[in-house]
């Protein structure tokens, strides 16, 4: 025997569906982009302020930065010689694929996923300004 549903719960149930449903807000967005930074590039760069270089240059102050000029950083000559500041544009097509946005630099990074790399590059121009 099936138990019986009253209508006003189908009605319920319906509503609830109804309702449009986004994981992402704004704020969770920005945590997004955190978590994706910490695992795709935090290993090998920083925002902190005080964080000096790793493998790779600290991103804290990196939008508007001439590429290639973190103090304390051994650069590529392609990567020094790029003639560029930092702006989401440009830090969009580096993560997209770093060796054929600048030939001759030494970070090796390609992300396919549009999504992934906005959400990184909003997280810098959030958490990496001066």
């Amino acid at each position: 025997m099936h138990a019986r549903v009253s209508p006003h719960r189908w009605v319920m149930l319906l509503l609830l569906l109804s309702i449009p449903f986004s994981p992402f807000t704004k704020k969770s967005a920005a945590a997004d982009g955190e978590t994706l930074f910490r695992q795709q590039c935090g290993t090998c760069h920083s925002v902190k302020k005080d964080d000096g270089p790793r493998a790779g240059p600290p991103l804290y102050g990196v939008i508007g930065r001439r590429a290639g000029t973190a103090d304390g950083f051994e650069y590529s000559d392609a990567l020094r010689g790029a003639g560029f500041a930092w702006d989401a544009g440009h830090l969009e097509h580096w993560l997209a694929n770093s060796n054929q946005f600048v030939p001759g630099s030494y970070m090796n990074y390609r992300q396919d996923d549009d999504s992934v790399r906005k959400s990184i590059v909003q997280f810098l121009e959030s958490s990496a300004k001066r």
